[in-house]
């Protein structure tokens, strides 16, 4: 794979993005980075001339948060932001839950999605990756856990970013990629789950509370809404 690396600093809920491509890391060698892990499994699905970029976080608490860029390509339409870091902490799943303690999460984007450097400042662009970013660190710290149909937005119903209409994500089984890419396999036969990233409006996030995930899903399939994102797509539950 061709990958270029990209120096960066995330602060939660903030959109102020320093690059440096020859910066050296400025963080303790005792946060946990699966990079290494991601970067593997990557191997498996593209080749060296695929284009990829990794946003790396310079400086990191509790975990160390990347993201794979994988721009689009002409037989595959839509770029792919895969997280990496979250997989490096096992999460506290409940006993009785089966679930992978293990996980990592990804959206895709329309080809035409802007994601320059210079198109960051603009939350447009940006909030896919500030979600991610938010996700990755969510477990942790709250000792709690993310999995198949968990839902995440801000406070009072606001929008993701100006404009947009959607309120919240759901984390999802993909549907474009298979599970040989979406399940990496461990050593210790464990594994981490991908789940995707499903954006939704506030109508279709009351919905999935008050039914469950597999509900809102059998609705999108419905009405032909496809998990790469589209701004402006049918609200489902309205």
């Amino acid at each position: 794979m061709k990958i270029m690396n990209y120096k960066t600093i995330f602060l939660i809920f903030v959109s102020t993005i320093m690059y440096s491509q020859n910066a050296e890391k400025n963080m303790s060698d005792k946060v946990p980075n699966s990079v290494e892990i991601v970067d593997s499994h990557l191997d498996q699905f593209f080749d060296e001339d695929a284009d990829i970029v990794v946003f790396d976080e310079i400086e990191s608490e509790i975990i160390h948060r990347d993201i794979f860029f994988i721009k689009a390509t002409e037989d595959r339409p839509y770029h792919i932001l895969l997280s990496c870091g979250m997989s490096a902490l096992p999460m506290k799943v409940p006993e009785d839950i089966e679930s992978s303690e293990f996980a990592e999460v990804m959206i895709l984007l329309p080809k035409e999605w802007n994601l320059n450097y210079e198109s960051f400042s603009d939350e447009r662009n940006y909030w896919p990756i500030r979600i991610m970013k938010e996700l990755m660190m969510l477990p942790h710290p709250n000792k709690t856990w993310l999995g198949f149909g968990h839902t995440f937005g801000h406070e009072d119903d606001d929008e993701l970013a100006e404009g947009i209409g959607f309120n919240s994500v759901m984390l999802a089984s993909s549907m474009e990629l298979s599970a040989d890419f979406t399940e990496i396999e461990l050593e210790n036969d464990k594994t981490i789950d991908i789940y995707t990233l499903i954006p939704l409006y506030k109508e279709e996030l009351e919905f999935k509370k008050q039914n469950s995930a597999t509900d809102l899903l059998e609705k999108f399939d419905k009405f032909g809404i496809e998990e790469i994102v589209k701004v402006g797509r049918k609200n489902v539950c309205k």
